[in-house]
């Protein structure tokens, strides 16, 4: 049987790519492991390739799990040192991955080849002969808004400059997502924009949800809301296009003392702390570094009235979906990825028109639902129902994904019939 062949067996099989693979890194790391775990869950046969960087955590952890590593190289380690060139580091590696999955693809014959990470839409990926091929979801293609130009990194300004040479010249070779079968695309219209600039195919293109939140959460009591409750937070990593800022200068603006816990840590913690001395808010913001029991964090999300994230260049936003499926009303720029994923039955979306703009709408936002318990409530009731109805879920998410693998595969051994007559 040749790979491009569909199994004889019943059971479907899936060999997963990624450059990270871990329950500790965090980010597409952490998402790679879930979606192995959910896929297994599920009945699938399922084998990671993924960079050896990874191997010792495995080995100790989860050694019952089916996976292959990518050696480091030295052209890889040189990519490493050179600051600029780290982002080759990825096409190096799907470069010599595919050898590892030839390999897998003797001992499984007729298996989807799903590359899962990373999620940049001009990421180049190579042809995989005679294997049925599933990229994605794929959500790049993600700006600041133009009227926050001014706040916009060198490296966000490059990538935003170099997005349409770097598709184009996509356009020219024969490129591995114009080959795959299916191009999963969670990043909207932006990204489907991005991929036909790369000459894919809207047959090739599905939409999808970019990642899922554990089903445990779900099992989690929703977050209650009634009466006036003044405290809200952010969570996730602190760097710069989080917004953070803006956030913490809206307090400044609230009619009522709203308190603002920020939880987590990154390369702007300091800064902001700064900022909160500075606008004399030490009483009402409280930086939360690290939260030791992370199997109570749920419970601790329970107390707040809204999760606050004025995020300027969010693809996705899985932070977005835990608090929609915990029943915490969201408040967010209408801009990427938590556009996507907020209604105004669920929270309140800010036009992102300009800084100034952005903050009192946030004060007001806050005032509002600090102040309504009743509107905060029916939120939280449709934000739960609508993460759930819109497969925020990884069972959810993972089961319309293996419905695209026997569509794929069903479509593949059709063209081999047809090229054996």
């Amino acid at each position: 049987m040749t790979s491009a062949s569909v199994s004889t067996s019943d059971k479907l099989s899936v060999i997963l790519v990624s450059t990270n693979f871990s329950q500790q890194m965090g980010g597409e790391a952490i998402k790679a492991f879930q979606i192995y775990q959910e896929l297994v869950k599920q009945g699938v046969d399922v084998h990671q390739i993924t960079h050896v960087r990874v191997k010792r955590e495995m080995d100790e952890s989860f050694p019952g799990m089916s996976i292959s590593y990518v050696e480091d190289t030295k052209l890889q380690k040189f990519l490493y040192s050179v600051k600029p060139l780290q982002a080759f580091q990825k096409t190096v590696f799907f470069w010599i991955a595919n050898k590892r999955i030839a390999e897998a693809l003797r001992d499984r014959p007729g298996a989807v080849v799903h590359f899962t990470s990373p999620v940049s839409p001009v990421i180049p990926y190579f042809r995989v002969p005679g294997a049925t091929v599933v990229i994605g979801p794929l959500n790049g293609n993600i700006h600041y808004p133009p009227t926050f130009y001014n706040r916009e990194p060198m490296s966000y300004r490059l990538r935003r400059w170099t997005h349409p040479l770097l598709q184009f010249l996509h356009r020219l070779t024969n490129s591995g997502k114009q080959n795959a079968d299916a191009i999963l695309v969670s990043g909207g219209e932006r990204t489907f924009q991005s991929l036909r600039m790369a000459g894919c195919r809207d047959s090739q293109l599905i939409a999808s949800i970019d990642s899922g939140v554990l089903d445990r959460l779900y099992e989690e009591p929703r977050a209650i809301h009634t009466g006036r409750n003044l405290r809200f937070f952010q969570n996730g990593r602190l760097v710069v296009h989080k917004g953070t800022d803006m956030a913490i200068r809206a307090l400044t603006r609230t009619k009522d003392p709203v308190e603002l816990d920020i939880i987590g840590r990154g390369p702007e913690l300091e800064g902001l702390k700064a900022l909160v001395n500075q606008l004399a808010l030490q009483d009402r913001v409280k930086f939360i570094e690290w939260i030791p029991d992370h199997s109570r964090l749920a419970e601790m999300l329970r107390q707040y009235r809204a999760f606050v994230f004025p995020s300027l260049a969010e693809a996705n936003g899985i932070v977005v979906q835990e608090a929609m499926v915990m029943g915490l009303p969201v408040i967010a720029l209408d801009w990427g990825g938590p556009a996507l994923l907020v209604t105004p039955e669920t929270g309140v979306l800010i036009e992102p028109r300009n800084e100034e703009y952005v903050i009192q709408e946030l004060a007001n936002a806050m005032d509002r639902l600090a102040e309504d318990g009743e509107l905060a409530e029916r939120m939280s009731i449709a934000a739960r129902k609508s993460a759930v109805e819109n497969g925020f879920l990884w069972s959810g998410v993972i089961r319309n994904w293996t419905e695209v693998y026997h569509r794929v595969l069903f479509a593949r051994s059709r063209q081999v019939a047809r090229a054996a007559r």
